[in-house]
């Protein structure tokens, strides 16, 4: 129930998964997965066109001071409307996707790449999208891409969006608490099952140069959430621009009901910024 405290192993427990990358410009939404043993799980055949409405999950982790607008390449109009996407912040959209329609990542007049959706599930989901700088030193992007699966437990995908020269980075973990005061250390690309009630989530290991103040974060239901870290690193050089690391966690709160006839800028929320 709900008033239940999450803690112990079988709410803790991970599945790994991939993050799929991207080339320069362009990137497909393949819903293949990597479980513990690394053996590939083949992606679901694809939904008859438009017939399911899907939730596109946006979380800008392109190092900018500038926003992204996103067009929707088959319909021909911005998605974002008239208020681009925030660099660390989260849009969740209900769409009915048509398989390999197009979206078109902008930075004011600069085309910044192309994610294509492909593979689409089956059943109505929520599909997270985050489009990343490849480097410090240019403007184009490449994207991270995940479709949580039916699940009746929280679920929180735990993303590496941070970009950085050498091994600047490298490593870090995500440090999960409970209640109870239970803590496990989450591995980059990890997907955990979770039990309803507040957690807190800090950065962990890796580079000292990040912040380790905790995010808090409550689960409910079958709530899906995003603890991502993001920034980049020029590795000091004056010919790039970095980015400190940070952590954002979206939702942070989930709401008890949700109105279907969501605004078409989409459901705004702040992520903690770090």
């Amino acid at each position: 129930s709900g008033s239940e405290e999450p803690g112990g192993a079988s709410a803790m427990a991970m599945a790994i998964i991939l993050l799929l990358g991207a080339c320069l410009a362009h990137q497909a939404f393949s819903l293949k997965t990597v479980a513990s043993n690394h053996t590939e799980v083949k992606a679901p055949k694809s939904i008859i066109l438009g017939s399911i409405e899907h939730h596109l999950l946006i979380c800008n982790a392109y190092a900018s001071n500038k926003s992204l607008a996103v067009y929707r390449v088959q319909e021909s109009r911005f998605l974002t409307g008239d208020v681009p996407i925030r660099y660390k912040e989260c849009r969740s959209y209900p769409l009915y996707l048509h398989e390999g329609e197009g979206f078109e990542f902008q930075e004011g007049d600069l085309k910044v790449g192309t994610f294509s959706a492909t593979g689409l599930p089956q059943a109505s989901t929520t599909m997270l999208v985050a489009p990343v700088r490849r480097s410090p030193f240019g403007r184009s992007a490449k994207f991270m891409s995940h479709a949580f699966v039916e699940n009746k437990a929280a679920e929180v995908i735990v993303v590496d969006a941070f970009g950085a020269e050498g091994d600047a980075g490298k490593d870090g973990a995500v440090k999960i608490v409970d209640q109870g005061g239970d803590g496990k250390s989450l591995p980059f690309g990890a997907i955990v099952p979770l039990g309803p009630g507040k957690y807190e989530l800090a950065l962990d290991g890796g580079s000292s140069s990040h912040s380790k103040a905790e995010v808090p974060m409550e689960t409910l239901g079958s709530s899906r959430h995003v603890a991502m870290r993001v920034g980049i690193d020029a590795g000091g050089s004056k010919d790039g621009e970095s980015f400190p690391q940070e952590l954002v966690v979206f939702p942070q709160v989930v709401a008890v009901a949700q109105d279907s006839e969501a605004s078409p800028q989409g459901e705004f929320a702040w992520p903690a910024v770090l």
